[in-house]
């Protein structure tokens, strides 16, 4: 078992645009369905590191009832891996639900983050990796073969105190097994890809050991995923990529220290 140290990446992955439509394939609650779409923006921020557009929109039917959930996270992650800049956003049926944003350091052996909304607060973590660093952990130790990893991980969670952890089981993915839409399977073809399950844990998990939150996917060697499986407990989101475009990388950058 190894656990992801945070720091420079070896890894360089590949800006993109992504879009993904999940349906619900299971359920303990009483919805009569769900239904939902991840977009994704990854783009170069100079040679500093890249900047994160992330949007969430679900759809809740019950009855004759829609409730829409709606998250926005804008972020930035320096290159090296030592600084993650958040702001998320949760709307509901078009009201603003909360905002959390803030900046996170990685120092020494701690992950200091000062919040500025919805409080001005500063709090102390054990070394964490942040999101973009995680995934390119994930994919560095699969091509050298590893097959479970752990980490402590902080993604601009306003409950960060509760010190988020995952594990992730690495497999390999059956090379035959090409995404649906032809154009993104074009797109991706020749690269290398695992199967990912990845547990989330914190002082809320179960005390049988059960995740707070579980998701599966795929993870092809550049970074991107497909293949998405979104356990929440009460409901199962899945789907896949619709539509793929990649960005440049930015050119004559230093290598990583």
């Amino acid at each position: 078992m190894l656990a992801v140290s945070p720091g420079a990446r070896a890894i360089e992955l590949q800006p993109h645009e992504a879009v993904y439509d999940l349906s619900l394939v299971s359920q303990s609650s009483n919805f009569s369905s769900i239904d939902g779409r991840i977009a994704l923006q990854l783009k170069p921020d100079a040679c500093a590191g890249l900047s994160i557009d992330y949007r969430f929109l679900a759809r809740f039917h019950q009855d004759d009832e829609v409730t829409v959930t709606d998250q926005q996270t804008v972020a930035r992650e320096s290159r090296d891996g030592k600084r993650y800049e958040f702001r998320t956003r949760t709307v509901v049926d078009g009201t603003e639900q909360s905002l959390v944003e803030g900046v996170a350091v990685n120092e020494g052996d701690k992950t200091k983050v000062s919040f500025e909304s919805p409080v001005k607060r500063e709090t102390e973590l054990p070394l964490s990796v942040f999101p973009l660093g995680h995934t390119a952990e994930l994919v560095e130790k699969a091509l050298a073969g590893e097959r479970l990893v752990q980490a402590n991980l902080f993604d601009g969670d306003e409950e960060a105190d509760k010190l988020l952890t995952t594990t992730s089981l690495i497999l390999p993915a059956k090379p035959e097994t090409r995404p649906e839409n032809p154009e993104v399977a074009k797109t991706l073809e020749g690269l290398r890809s695992w199967n990912v399950v990845e547990s989330y844990y914190n002082t809320d998990s179960d005390g049988d050991g059960l995740p707070v939150f579980e998701t599966r996917y795929r993870l092809y060697e550049n970074g991107v995923s497909d293949e998405l499986r979104l356990d929440f407990g009460e409901y199962t989101l899945a789907g896949g990529l619709d539509r793929l475009q990649f960005y440049d990388r930015p050119t004559d950058c230093p290598a990583s220290q």
